[in-house]
């Protein structure tokens, strides 16, 4: 499983904006079915974890909050890098035609 965008091959040659762009652009030609399966995914990663808030009250919630935070795209990133590999050579040649 692909964790960063650094380590798909066919983006090594862009910068980390460009790469962003173009997962994005991948991601924006998604079909319903696959964005509501994503969200789903996304949904089933984060709910555990989200649910142990719950346990904290007052001042100890915030830097439970702050680690959730800030790992929230941790659990995020690889599976939108999945779900856009499949349109990933699609969407890097609309990011090399520029806007139209």
């Amino acid at each position: 499983m692909i964790f960063r965008l650094s380590q798909v091959p066919e983006l090594s040659s862009l910068s980390l904006r460009d790469k962003q762009k173009v997962k994005a652009i991948a991601l924006s030609m998604l079909n319903g079915k696959e964005k509501v399966l994503l969200a789903v995914c996304k949904l089933l990663l984060l709910t555990p974890f989200f649910m142990a808030l719950a346990y904290f009250e007052g001042f100890y919630l915030l830097p439970v909050l702050l680690v959730a935070g800030l790992a929230y795209p941790l659990f995020t990133v690889p599976v939108e890098i999945q779900f856009a590999l499949k349109y990933l050579d699609n969407a890097l040649k609309e990011f090399e035609q520029g806007p139209e």
